[in-house]
């Protein structure tokens, strides 16, 4: 049995975006490209975790990791090809290790502003296919954090759980998930 202490970060979340445009890749380039509204700040960076949802062909939606960002679009690995509609993109904090149990022990959302926003975090368990909220619409203060997870508080995750976190202002909040995984 291994143990291992973890950390998931992200920065700048916002919230979830609507996918204007969907670019398949040829079959030998093995990529997409999803287009959304321009953002004032690129809003899912090059290596983050992004869940795409809604797409009008499947093969594109599911759990992704971002290779490539710019203000109005995002781009992952992917061998679907064909014209589609649709979508949502979602900032994931992190999976679960599908081989693993996990207990989250602690989690922190911080409001990079001035100004009041609201934050939520839901769970979605990929294996069962339900979605649930862990905290919804939370008001965090400017310049404040809020610790959702701590003080010996613990939740315990079941294989490939997926964390989603979103905020109602662009680029205002960065996000930490401390957790243990026992393979």
């Amino acid at each position: 049995m291994t143990t291992v202490f973890k950390n998931s970060i992200q920065n700048n979340i916002s919230p979830p975006l609507s996918v204007t445009t969907v670019t398949a890749s040829s079959p030998s380039a093995n990529y997409v490209t999803l287009g959304f509204a321009t953002q004032a700040i690129t809003p899912f960076p090059i290596g983050s975790y992004i869940y795409v949802s809604g797409i009008s062909v499947s093969g594109y939606n599911g759990y992704q990791t971002v290779t490539g960002a710019t203000l109005s679009s995002v781009t992952y690995a992917n061998t679907t090809t064909g014209a589609a509609t649709g979508g949502t993109i979602t900032t994931v904090l992190w999976q679960s290790n599908a081989g693993a149990k996990t207990t989250v022990i602690g989690i922190s959302l911080t409001n990079t502003t001035a100004n009041i926003i609201t934050g939520s975090v839901q769970l979605q368990d990929t294996v069962a296919s339900t979605t649930a909220y862990y905290a919804n619409n939370i008001v965090i203060p400017g310049y404040q954090s809020l610790r959702l997870v701590s003080q010996g508080e613990k939740l315990i995750l079941g294989p490939s759980t997926n964390m989603l976190i979103t905020t109602n202002t662009a680029g205002s909040l960065d996000a930490i998930a401390s957790y243990v995984e026992i393979s």
